[in-house]
């Protein structure tokens, strides 16, 4: 999970955000703290308004860190069915954190009061009304429900923000997403529909419309089933691994047509996690097509795949006998799959090549 800026203590926006609150908080506090503003008492009070701001915005800056903590950790706990509870505990501590903040401050105050008048000889002018103990009273009342309200703002105004941002991180996750799904399909639409491919389509076409009637209705049937798949599931997000299965299965019986017995496909998927997870739409194709055009294959020497589910991972595999002269478009494949899992799941496509094994872990969506 990304860690949201509210965590960050230096983020310029989260620091925007409490300067913001403090400019329309303050103002407000002085207000019902001084029942007389005259430029006797701005000028006396100066000195400690402008300490007020900085620690007011020390204030609403930690307490925006305080509200990113808690729901960074209700979402990694998975907390948040318990919204009445959430809520509750930010208003507890919201309340408690108001009445300590107003406590400090008269603490503050005095101190300062202090200071100013034995090191630089001001004297804090006061009203006999604020010296009466009630009016005091009434307006650390006053203060600590101010403070409270901008607390509970603040609480909204940083949800608010942080719903922005994943929203517009979810836009960005479907806009990259939809790209990667593009550039498959024309991945897969390139290769089919190249000359090459059409040539070698079109010559065992003829040769089996010759030979063998029947199989060439068989094949011009999986010819067309092969690209209603691409242009019907390319764009999808994912598909039951099952689909992907039938597909291979008509892709495997045209590649088998032209290669026969110099290539060989072993599919080793349980029937119920067929339909049970999902993949990424033309994944095993890919993969196939990339162990074809990178592998040299002979009657004596075939070219094995397998494809087998390891736990929850598809896991497909292939001898390494490296073909001369394979173009760079051989290699776009394999970084588009490992790309479009990036962006369905936190888990990861692995790649390896060991003991003349060229073997791909795709992970199992759900």
């Amino acid at each position: 999970m990304r860690l949201i800026s509210s965590l960050n203590l230096f983020s310029k926006q989260e620091w925007q955000l409490a300067a913001g609150i403090v400019c329309i908080y303050l103002p407000v506090r002085i207000f019902v703290s001084n029942t007389v503003l005259s430029g006797e008492v701005f000028l006396s009070k100066a000195p400690l308004w402008l300490a007020e701001f900085l620690v007011n915005l020390l204030f609403f800056r930690l307490w925006i860190f305080i509200i990113g903590a808690i729901q960074y950790s209700s979402g990694r706990l998975k907390l948040s069915r318990s919204r009445l509870l959430r809520r509750l505990f930010i208003y507890v501590t919201g309340l408690s954190l108001a009445v300590l903040f107003n406590f400090a401050f008269i603490f503050l105050w005095l101190n300062m009061e202090k200071l100013l008048a034995r090191q630089l000889h001001i004297t804090i002018k006061r009203t006999e009304q604020e010296m009466q103990p009630f009016s005091r009273q009434q307006k650390a009342k006053a203060n600590t429900a101010l403070t409270v309200m901008a607390m509970l703002a603040t609480i909204y105004m940083v949800s608010v923000k942080r719903s922005n941002e994943q929203l517009e991180q979810v836009s960005l996750h479907a806009e990259r997403l939809e790209k990667e799904n593009l550039q498959t399909r024309f991945l897969a639409l390139k290769n089919q529909l190249s000359p090459h491919f059409l040539f070698n389509s079109l010559s065992i076409l003829t040769s089996l419309i010759e030979k063998n009637p029947q199989q060439s209705v068989l094949y011009v049937n999986r010819l067309s089933k092969s690209y209603r798949y691409i242009l019907d599931h390319s764009d999808l997000e994912s598909v039951i691994l099952k689909t992907e299965l039938d597909f291979i299965d008509a892709y495997v019986f045209l590649l088998k047509s032209r290669f026969e017995e110099k290539m060989q496909v072993n599919i080793d998927i349980p029937q119920a996690a067929q339909y049970q997870y999902k993949i990424a739409p033309l994944t095993l194709q890919l993969l196939i097509e990339n162990a074809v055009k990178h592998n040299r294959m002979s009657l004596e020497n075939p070219l094995l795949i397998t494809i087998e589910m390891i736990g929850y991972q598809i896991v497909v595999t292939n001898p390494v006998r490296r073909r001369n002269g394979v173009g760079a478009s051989a290699e776009i494949g394999l970084p588009n799959i490992i790309r479009r899992y990036g962006l369905l799941t936190s888990e990861p496509v692995t790649v390896t090549e060991a003991d003349d094994l060229f073997i791909v872990k795709i992970p199992l969506l759900t």
